[in-house]
């Protein structure tokens, strides 16, 4: 990009979020990025060129196979393409009064991975946020709850409690239902221990190494992680070979007998760790 627009005229790192940091990409995942800037930016000198350079790099991902991030969570957006005391400031703001879009935003953007450029800049700005999000009960709390928001589709007789109507009629969301849950999970433990790490194993690894949680917790909720992930690949396998677009909405009747039991176990595990962070953190308190 910069043979073709020219040297950068500031230093910057363009950072990965979302599932691309965490290295957790699938077939059907699209762009999420953001720029980091050397505090000389002047959007007067600089904002043009750090603008083609953003969609130049799209443009191409997108050529790729990756599709543009439908929220606009991109370097394009302007409001993701900040300084370094810009970026400071937004995660210092989503910290310290944390509201529900500070929780959604959350999923993206405490999740960073340097790509390209200055990593120091990177480096500089992940110092600050971990001390911050680690001394801030509130934030974790709202984080917690957060955590809690998709719950495990079981019904109170173990049955599979599918989704009614629509073209997703009678299927499970195993993405939202149940990677999800493991995925903010796993960030809140990294977060309250103050954890560099994003990639989902690696956070409940350490978590353990450190003590946040068991290591058995830990390894339980690995497992139940690789076995959603391996019925999650597999169906979208099937749907690309079927010439279909994947998606994440699976048929428990298309499973055998043993993975919906394995299913039903992993959901069960699930949301008694949902339980138990909604007691630590007292999330019924904010609401």
């Amino acid at each position: 990009a910069e043979q073709k627009l020219g040297t950068a005229p500031i230093p910057y790192c363009w950072l990965a979020s979302g599932s691309l940091a965490r290295r957790e990409l699938t077939v059907g995942s699209d762009q999420d990025h953001a720029l980091l800037l050397d505090d000389s930016y002047d959007i007067a000198l600089h904002g043009d060129y750090f603008s083609q350079f953003s969609e130049f790099v799209t443009a191409a991902l997108q050529q790729c196979g990756f599709s543009r991030c439908p929220g606009e969570v991109m370097s394009t957006n302007p409001q993701w393409r900040q300084s370094l005391a810009q970026w400071r400031r937004t995660f210092d703001g989503w910290i310290r009064t944390p509201s529900s879009r500070a929780m959604m935003l959350a999923s993206n953007f405490f999740d960073l991975r340097p790509l390209a450029g200055d990593k120091g800049l990177y480096e500089s700005l992940q110092q600050d946020v971990l001390k911050s999000a680690r001394e801030n009960r509130i934030f974790l709390t709202h984080l917690a709850a957060n955590a809690l928001h998709h719950r495990p589709p079981l019904g109170f007789f173990r049955n599979f409690l599918l989704e009614h109507g629509g073209e997703h009629a009678n299927t499970l969301d195993i993405k939202l239902r149940g990677i999800i849950p493991i995925v903010d999970i796993a960030r809140l433990y990294a977060l309250a221990a103050g954890l560099p790490q994003v990639n989902t194993r690696e956070r409940l690894q350490f978590a353990a190494d450190v003590g946040a949680i068991s290591k058995q917790g830990a390894a339980d909720l690995l497992q139940v992680y690789e076995f959603i992930n391996t019925l999650r690949l597999r169906h979208q396998s099937q749907q690309l070979l079927a010439g279909l677009a994947p998606d994440n909405h699976l048929d428990p009747a298309s499973l055998s007998a043993l993975d919906r039991d394995h299913l039903k176990d992993s959901f069960t595990l699930i949301g008694d760790f949902q339980a138990t962070l909604e007691q630590r953190y007292q999330t019924a308190r904010i609401g």
